[in-house]
């Protein structure tokens, strides 16, 4: 992987990061201090980092290790998300369907005597 593909890949991950954080907290100031804290780095790198400043350089190795365990960490727990909601809505869906059937059955019950007369 070129220098440029690894910074902007790293880039990429720590916005999503951030953005991620931030409509969980309801504050980005506050989503770069998190994420700064849980990646080994200050918020201020972040924000320069993410504006492709000039100030600040590629990320050193175990920087982007801590960011791509913190993005990993981040998809496990979204998919482990969908999966419950999955879950969820199957059930739901399995309860609407008995409904269903029972109403259907019931319309047919009262069908049936005024079919006979």
């Amino acid at each position: 992987m070129s220098s440029a593909a690894f910074t902007s890949t790293t880039r990429t991950a720590l916005g999503v990061l951030v953005d991620k954080e931030a409509r969980r907290v309801g504050s980005r100031t506050v989503a770069y201090e998190y994420v700064a804290q849980r990646v080994g780095t200050s918020a201020s790198w972040i924000r320069k980092f993410l504006a492709e400043s000039n100030e600040v350089k590629e990320p050193r190795i175990t920087l982007f290790l801590n960011i791509r365990a913190a993005y990993a960490q981040l998809c496990e727990r979204v998919e482990s998300d969908n999966r419950a909601d999955e879950l969820k809505l199957r059930i739901l869906r399995g309860e609407i369907n008995a409904v269903d059937q029972s109403i259907d059955q019931e319309i047919t019950s009262e069908i049936q005597p005024l079919a006979r007369e």
